[in-house]
This record gives C-alpha cells, structure tokens and sequence, in this order.
C-alpha cells in the first residue's frame, strides 16, 4: 500500500515467472469517507456545530454504548469513527482517485 509521496511499489517479491496480473486499486481520501458516512444514519450523540479558526466542527458528546461494548456499529454503512467531525451531509467532495499515468518500470539492475 502506498499512500504518501513518491507513490511508488517495488512489486520484485510478487512477481513470476511468466506472465503476471497486476490489480491497482485506487483509495478515496479520509475527508470524502467522513462526508460519505454523514449520509447515513447517527449512530452517536454529537455537541452543537461550532467554529474554530477557519473552519468548524462538531465534538462527539460521549463514546456511544456499542462502542464501548465492542458491538457491532448500529449504522452498518459508516466506516469510520471519530470523536470531532468537520464534514456535514452536504459538504463537497474533495477531488480524489488516480490523477497521473501508472507505469510500470522494469529495471536492468538486480537487487540483492
């Protein structure tokens, strides 16, 4: 997995001999999943929407009890769990998802 600069994978260990399928697949970022769980149903008890700085964000009031009992999440379609949120339901999407070529490069050299 890769996910911070320079986005590159040395794959030498997985390949094989012969020919070899490889599967790329692309993960959104962090802020679109929180905005994408805010269309589900709440699950938690959240404080009031206030501002700070620049921007604002809503504080979670207590650690839910399916949380603290290690049971399954009420809102099956939520992802994530955080204690202070700064997205709402209607906040825009960030742009994600593979924005260059992909290349595989085949090196002469062989490394140890």
């Amino acid at each position: 997995m890769v996910w911070y600069p320079p986005f590159r994978l040395d794959v030498t260990a997985a390949l094989k001999a012969g020919a070899n399928l490889i599967d790329i697949r692309v993960t959104n970022t962090w802020a679109n999943r929180l905005i994408g769980d805010e269309q589900e149903p709440e699950d938690a008890q959240w404080g009031d929407w206030e501002t700070f700085r620049d921007f604002g964000g809503r504080r979670l009031k207590a650690y839910p009890d399916w949380f603290v009992k290690n049971q399954p999440r009420p809102a099956s379609g939520r992802k994530c769990f955080v204690t202070y949120n700064y997205f709402k339901k209607d906040s825009a999407l960030l742009p994600a998802g593979l924005l260059g070529p992909v290349r595989l490069i085949v090196e002469d050299e062989v490394r140890p």
